[in-house]
């Protein structure tokens, strides 16, 4: 069992799913979708955001870590 995450996103699901009508790489759409995920619940686990990125976990912690040190809105 992976660690629960513990994650602040300060952004609402609207401004993530807009954001990610408008991004244009690949990595900037993983990442929202991926705080979509988190954000909307649909995920509680590293390991499930792993398994439906196709993504080591330590890619998907990493992925967090920058994120969160970036704040959520540099994505």
């Amino acid at each position: 069992m992976s660690r629960p995450f513990k994650i602040e996103i300060t952004e609402s699901e609207e401004e993530l799913k807009k954001g990610l009508q408008t991004a244009n790489l690949g990595t900037q759409k993983e990442k929202l979708i991926m705080l979509w995920w988190i954000k909307s619940g649909q995920v509680l686990e590293q390991q499930e955001i792993g398994k439906r990125l196709a993504k080591d976990t330590s890619t998907v912690t990493r992925g967090c870590r920058s994120t969160e040190l970036m704040g959520c809105q540099a994505y």
